[in-house]
């Protein structure tokens, strides 16, 4: 690896924060070791609802933007040591990213292990609807997946009792599951339920802490972040998605600061537009890869074995 030039390290954007453009721009301008939790659900396939609904449909979601080697590469590099990985998946793509974790920590020594990804755990979502697909010769899907990993050594979760992988409502013997969040309500197809979101940081993160999303969609990571009075910083394509989802923080800010809800997390929302890809310095990357070259998901997925894939 290539000595560190010595040039002045990078500042870290002002929190609360709404970058709209590529993740890799925006993973450009944040410093080694400077995000305190992870938590993103990127396009890993492409989606576009189908169903009859009574508004114009939303935004298709195309899964050529991701690059799942560099998300995992520069999200070792931008968490702290012991900081927690959250990663929305389904059962096709759940393969292909724990790989891709796997893959960067074997045969390392353990001072080398602490600086990457070490899976965790499998966490469920169980949906109280099912979506659509085979209708005849498969099983109804009724639930998606996060895979929770650290940088690391983990460091604890902040939670009363040890937490459930399974996310569920109400108390034991009178279970409900959260329900699916309607496209129209953000203009997104895939937004997940702020309850939900609100307990990965609450168990994972402190008042004050930075939670990154490289893909924000409708931006409701930096909600939930909002009302556990933690800070962020938001990436995401879809100018139309970072105007509305802006705007609603601004809002939010309000009324949590007619609420009294401390005042001293709730600066923003900035905005700022990445254009050009911002330079990385080369220590940033063990070695070069060239944008054009990106794979994408679904090149990862296609030696995977048929079984894996399902109908």
């Amino acid at each position: 690896m290539t000595s560190r030039p010595s040039s002045a390290p990078l500042a870290p954007p002002r929190p609360n924060t709404v970058f709209q453009g590529d993740c890799a721009d925006l993973f450009a301008l944040l410093p080694d070791n400077s995000v305190d939790l992870l938590l993103t659900d990127p396009p890993y396939k492409d989606y576009q609802s189908n169903r009859p609904v009574a508004h114009e449909k939303v935004t298709a979601i195309s899964a050529s933007t991701f690059d799942l080697a560099r998300f995992i590469r520069e999200s070792e590099r931008v968490l702290k040591p012991g900081c927690h990985f959250y990663c929305w998946c389904d059962h096709l793509s759940f393969p292909a990213i724990f790989e891709a974790i796997q893959e960067r920590s074997r045969d390392l020594s353990p001072r080398q292990a602490a600086q990457r990804l070490k899976y965790k755990n499998c966490l469920i979502w169980v949906k109280n609807n099912h979506g659509s697909g085979d209708l005849q010769g498969n099983y109804a899907p009724q639930h998606e997946l996060v895979i929770y990993a650290s940088k690391g050594r983990t460091r604890p979760l902040l939670s009363d009792k040890r937490p459930s992988n399974v996310f569920f409502e109400g108390k034991q013997g009178s279970i409900s599951f959260f329900s699916k969040v309607a496209n129209q309500r953000y203009q997104h197809g895939t937004s997940k339920p702020l309850p939900i979101l609100q307990r990965m940081i609450q168990a994972s993160s402190k008042r004050g802490e930075i939670v990154l999303d490289p893909y924000g969609g409708s931006l409701s990571t930096a909600e939930a972040a909002v009302r556990e009075g933690r800070q962020y910083w938001i990436g995401e394509l879809d100018a139309g998605h970072c105007e509305r989802g802006t705007e609603r923080l601004g809002q939010l800010n309000l009324e949590l600061a007619e609420e009294g809800f401390d005042t001293q997390w709730l600066s923003g929302p900035h905005f700022q537009a990445l254009e050009a890809p911002h330079p990385i310095p080369a220590p940033h990357f063990e070695r070069a890869e060239p944008r054009a070259e990106s794979p994408g998901l679904a090149a990862a997925t296609r030696e995977l074995p048929d079984l894996l894939r399902g109908d």
